[in-house]
């Protein structure tokens, strides 16, 4: 249903409302043919019984004294008269010629000796002028009309008013009802939504309270589950490759002091730098798991200042790295890790491309950083191998062409920790552009 509103709490109130609304058409309906048969009952039964009884009493009258014998019955509630002509009747339309035949049935008469109108205006009174009332005219035999005018009830004269006056009140009464019940439903769902949101980011979140209804609540009982299940792994595997890094230290300095005591040749230098390498790399993945390890924080940071403190700090190392700091973009973050992802990308941009072009944008949804170089770019079949550990694709592994193949690794593993994702792209003018996307806290 396109039209519904998207929010949960909007839907409850928008469908109350029209149920609401649709329940107070079908009273109207109900008593819109209530009133109908209502008035067709006073036509049919007292008005046509009174008709019937008048016109007799009539015929033992005298001629002269009809007319005032007729006034005489008249009172506040209903009007008889004795006319020579028929009655203009301004509201003469399908009902009323259906209850003029249905009159005439009764009596066996044609239906042109009778006329009927119900309408306003018909009983003139010096208080309510325009009362609704029922008017039966009936042709005797001798020429003359016998007019019947009966004033109607007023409730059913101001049912209009009364029904939409109770209306507008039962709909404020109901649309304060429905907000207060509709956010009290739906706060505990707001809650998980804000908490899977920040978890999504890598935020430290506590165990969400666990209330609401049969549903919700078996739904906010899971979500902890699997929090504390993905918490414990990721735990787990931290604390499994940090000590697989520490305890390769030992063999490795062993194997060091045993090239002491080898003869200096083209065999014991290649097997040191390859132990050197192997140190190089476990101080790197120890040093990796520590800091996913840590416990740092989130807040709100001023993101543009963040980038162009990083670019500052390599420019006044002389390294060609180039951003334009433009607007103040936000972003609640981890500041440490999006600072260390960003030197990673740009080192990785100054070892392969020469230069190194940062851009910052954002809209509603996201924050993206863009590092450009003008290095020969990736092949199309290496983009995601690059994110690998320990993956190079520079094949002569000296540490002054390049690190140990984990910057490209720890940035998506920083940004993705985030809620956001790392892709590479070649330029068309030469080079890669490696794009970091950072979604922005929605709750």
């Amino acid at each position: 249903m396109r039209w519904l509103p998207r929010g949960l709490a909007a839907r409850i109130i928008v469908l109350t409302l029209l149920a609401l609304v649709i329940s107070q058409f079908v009273s109207y309906l109900s008593f819109r043919s209530g009133r109908e048969g209502f008035i067709e009952h006073m036509i049919s039964d007292y008005m046509s019984q009174s008709v019937i009884s008048v016109d007799q009493s009539l015929s033992y009258a005298r001629p002269g004294h009809q007319a005032d014998l007729v006034r005489s019955l008249s009172n506040r509630a209903v009007r008889f008269d004795l006319v020579g002509r028929p009655p203009h009747c301004a509201t003469h339309n399908a009902d009323s010629r259906r209850y003029a035949r249905d009159f005439a049935e009764r009596l066996a008469v044609s239906p042109s000796r009778v006329r009927v109108c119900v309408g306003r205006g018909l009983m003139h009174t010096k208080h309510r002028p325009e009362r609704m009332a029922v008017q039966l005219a009936f042709r005797r035999d001798d020429g003359r009309w016998l007019d019947v005018r009966q004033r109607l009830p007023g409730q059913i004269d101001h049912w209009a008013h009364e029904s939409l006056r109770n209306l507008l009140i039962t709909l404020a009464l109901m649309i304060v009802a429905v907000i207060f019940a509709s956010r009290r439903i739906t706060r505990p769902l707001r809650d998980l939504a804000s908490a899977a949101e920040r978890f999504g980011r890598g935020e430290r979140i506590e165990p969400i309270r666990e209330r609401g209804s049969d549903e919700i609540k078996r739904t906010i009982i899971e979500f902890n589950r699997m929090h504390e299940r993905i918490d414990r792994f990721v735990a787990e595997r931290t604390r499994l490759v940090a000590a697989l890094a520490h305890d390769l230290r030992t063999p490795i300095t062993a194997l060091r002091l045993r090239l002491e005591f080898l003869p200096d040749d083209d065999n014991t230098r290649a097997m040191s730098a390859t132990l050197e390498d192997m140190a190089h790399m476990s101080e790197a993945a120890l040093t990796f798991m520590r800091e996913e390890a840590s416990a740092e924080a989130t807040r709100r940071m001023d993101l543009t200042a963040l980038v162009d403190a990083v670019a500052e700090d390599y420019r006044a190392a002389d390294a060609p790295v180039r951003f334009e700091p433009g607007e103040r973009i936000t972003l609640v973050c981890r500041p440490v890790a999006i600072r260390r992802a960003l030197r990673n990308v740009i080192d990785n941009a100054l070892a392969y491309g020469e230069i190194a072009e940062v851009t910052l944008t954002a809209n509603a949804d996201q924050v993206v950083i863009e590092i450009a170089d003008h290095g020969p770019g990736i092949a199309e079949t290496a983009m995601d191998s690059v994110f690998d550990a320990f993956v190079r694709l520079e094949t002569s592994r000296s540490r002054e062409t390049g690190g140990v193949g984990l910057g490209l690794a720890i940035a998506r593993s920083v940004v993705r920790a985030h809620g956001g994702d790392i892709t590479l792209a070649n330029r068309p003018e030469g080079g890669l552009v490696v794009r970091m996307a950072l979604p922005r806290a929605r709750l």
